[in-house]
């Protein structure tokens, strides 16, 4: 008991260094304090409230761990541990693992607006989880915590991430039209290019949208030279937007493929084959590691023999005498 007093009294008293009554945790956390020497203090920062740090050490004397607080207005910035484990969880987040990734964001959230701390890219991936279970009310939940961290974030990445993602979910929760009245205004205004990305893969779900609607409302527009300028509007309209990334952000791994899978899909709308199988062909050449590239093999799997033996960007080669 005498000293776990003197370690408290030690470190509420104010800044200075850590004293010997206590030991850090695993866990090392680092707060860089506001006094003139410019001292820090570590330990494992557990919470935060409107007020102060709360901060676990351990005590020198048997081993034992306390939590104490050190005063917000006492730091000037803190240095957060990393940690692999949670690192390896968010960046890949699944409906397998979106239970796994909430309970990380419920220990983070506070700390949502405080510089360096890891709350904003653990929030966006939660979200990010909870989209892809496909489920409605879930969706929702998604889209109020992109824009929760889109308006509170410390980070202007993590930010962008949210605006993304935002965008995604007001097309899961059925409000595709705000979702593509922002894609324009982004698309015409923004510089940040994975926001481009993002707006113009809004734009082109939109499109092909459309054109799949005009044409089950008009089945001979063929025929109709008042359809046909939109359709073939809509066609070109869409496969652009689409294929934005792969022709001009190639390396851009995931929306590159996401968008050549698409055009893949406008391409066979349209009665396109020859381009359908060389966009199948590119993911699979350029994309592999991806599940838009396993769904392009199936694809060219199930083609028949006609069609796999085809070979566009030869025959256009041949063509042209080379």
């Amino acid at each position: 008991m005498i000293a776990r007093a003197l370690f408290f009294a030690a470190l509420l008293a104010g800044p200075g260094p850590m004293t010997a009554a206590a030991q850090t945790p695993d866990v090392t956390d680092t707060m860089f304090m506001n006094d003139a020497a410019g001292s820090r203090r570590v330990g494992h920062i557990v919470g935060i409230d409107a007020n102060s740090f709360k901060v676990e050490v351990v005590l020198a004397v048997g081993g034992a761990k306390a939590t104490v607080g050190v005063p917000r207005a006492q730091v000037s910035r803190v240095e957060f541990a990393p940690n692999d484990s949670r690192a390896r969880l968010i960046a890949s987040p699944t409906a397998a693992n979106a239970a796994a990734i909430g309970v990380e964001w419920r220990h983070w959230q506070p700390f949502l607006g405080i510089a360096k701390s890891p709350a904003g890219a653990i929030g966006n991936a939660y979200a990010a989880a909870l989209l892809a279970t496909a489920d409605s009310k879930q969706a929702g939940e998604a889209l109020a915590l992109f824009r929760s961290i889109e308006q509170t974030a410390w980070s202007d990445s993590d930010k962008a991430v949210a605006k993304q993602g935002r965008l995604r979910a007001l097309v899961a929760t059925g409000h595709a039209a705000e979702a593509v009245a922002e894609a324009v205004a982004l698309a015409k205004d923004s510089e940040d290019p994975a926001v481009l990305i993002e707006a113009k893969f809004i734009l082109a779900e939109a499109a092909a949208a459309k054109l799949r609607k005009l044409v089950e409302d008009n089945p001979r527009w063929t025929e109709d030279p008042l359809v046909r300028p939109e359709h073939d509007r809509l066609y070109n309209e869409a496969l652009y937007l689409y294929l934005h990334p792969y022709l001009f952000l190639g390396s851009e791994t995931d929306a590159a493929s996401r968008g050549l899978w698409g055009a893949l899909q406008i391409y066979r709308f349209g009665g396109d084959d020859a381009n359908a199988v060389e966009s199948a062909r590119d993911l699979t050449a350029l994309y592999a590691g991806t599940r838009y590239a396993a769904l392009a093999r199936e694809y060219l799997d199930k083609l028949p023999d006609a069609l796999k033996k085809q070979d566009a960007e030869k025959e256009a080669n041949t063509d042209a005498g080379k």
